[in-house]
């Protein structure tokens, strides 16, 4: 009878190891240039739910990473991805964002990649809506939800603990978070750090280290299976036309555009839109929001988190603050005092910790900086356009 031979067994058990236990450094050598490339504007929410592309993409000065939320989907002509590919100046912008992606979850990514950050021009994108009594749901944080950046998050040493301790607790605040038996006894630790036994803690972080090794494994598997262009039913290619044209030719092209596929209605919402979703039902909507407040919300605190972080590792952002459709908000019952209210509240704590704000909240109640209730429409993206290029032209 023959021996078994576990010479081969060893080996293999090695190289898997070899593999699981490797530095993310080592995992994204995986991804190449193109690949980054490829990614820029595909919209693939795995890349926003995975770290070594975005690591890899921080890395490239080539590229201004770009946070936002649903309305980077809306990519036509006058959209920073195709506008800068007609008018370069330098560089690619990097789109990261889909519904839902509040603060918290853009300060959850960005604590994950914390050691890039610094002096990184990034641009991060707000919307007015987010801002509600109640903030972000469990649904839109459960949906757009890293247990790779949490683990990256609460294994880092290089955030600030303070800061560490108030976002720990408030992603306990979320019980999808707390019913994590994985999870939820480190960010415990973290933000009660009285509370947990060494035993317990030793278990735990073991477990944890692991996951997060099979979870960055499992990462670099994914990206090479992104997609060029997730939602191409929203894709439109860069247009020559806008080639050589100055900053004011710009946005009359852009009024003209967008006033053309929005005259069906007072609100000036997309005649699509509208006709399918708001023409006959338009009853239904007079001060159906009357009750919302703008005051006080979870999502001012999330916002500080990011400020705190990015101040902390000296980032160099610029945050765009986009309007309300001020007058489809009048018929729906939300005053301008209110709206006003959220622009005030945004503005202070932005300038308060010393980033800059392209502020284009003037244009609450002007027709075509938005195309529909919420979403930034052509001519809005020609402005953006040219404050993210005056932000990235600045000498630091």
């Amino acid at each position: 009878m023959k021996a078994p031979r576990f010479g081969p067994m060893i080996l293999a058990v090695v190289l898997v190891c070899s593999l699981v236990f490797a530095p993310p450094s080592v995992k994204s050598l995986s991804i190449s240039r193109s690949d980054v490339s490829r990614a820029a504007s595909t919209l693939d929410p795995t890349i926003f739910q995975g770290t070594l592309m975005q690591q890899k993409m921080l890395k490239d000065k080539q590229y201004l990473p770009i946070y936002g939320s649903s309305e980077l989907h809306r990519l036509d002509i006058y959209h920073p991805t195709n506008f800068f590919k007609i008018n370069s100046d330098g560089f690619t912008p990097f789109l990261i964002g889909r519904a839902g992606m509040y603060s918290l979850i853009h300060f959850l990514n960005l604590a994950a990649n914390a050691d890039l950050l610094k002096n990184r021009k990034i641009v991060i994108i707000l919307s007015p809506e987010w801002f509600t009594q109640k903030g972000l749901s469990t649904s839109y944080f459960a949906g757009n939800f890293s247990e790779e950046q949490m683990y990256q998050f609460i294994f880092s040493s290089n955030i600030d603990p303070k800061l560490k301790q108030k976002a720990a607790r408030r992603f306990l605040q979320f019980g999808f978070i707390r019913q994590n038996g994985a999870i939820a006894p480190l960010l415990e630790k973290i933000a009660y750090p009285n509370k947990t036994s060494g035993t317990s803690l030793f278990v735990d972080s073991l477990q944890g280290r692991m996951n997060e090794h099979m979870l960055t494994l499992y990462d670099a598997i994914r990206m090479q299976r992104v997609k060029p262009n997730y939602y191409q039913s929203q894709y439109q290619r860069p247009d020559p036309k806008l080639k050589g044209k100055n900053w004011s030719q710009l946005k009359l092209m852009a009024k003209e555009d967008v006033a053309s596929y929005t005259n069906s209605n007072p609100f000036h919402i997309s005649n699509a839109l509208y006709l399918k979703s708001i023409k006959n039902r338009l009853i239904h909507f007079k001060n159906y929001n009357a009750s919302q407040s703008f005051n006080t919300s979870p999502e001012y605190g999330d916002l500080q988190l990011v400020l705190d972080l990015l101040k902390e590792k000296h980032a160099k952002a610029l945050f765009v603050s986009v309007p309300f459709n001020g007058l489809w908000y009048n018929y729906a019952g939300v005053s301008r005092q209110k709206r006003e209210i959220c622009y005030r509240n945004i503005a202070r704590e932005i300038r308060g910790s010393g980033f800059q704000l392209a502020d284009f909240t003037r244009f609450d109640s002007t027709p075509y900086f938005l195309e529909d209730t919420m979403h930034i429409g052509p001519e809005g993206w020609v402005y953006i356009d040219q404050a993210i290029q005056s932000f990235y032209d600045q000498k630091t």
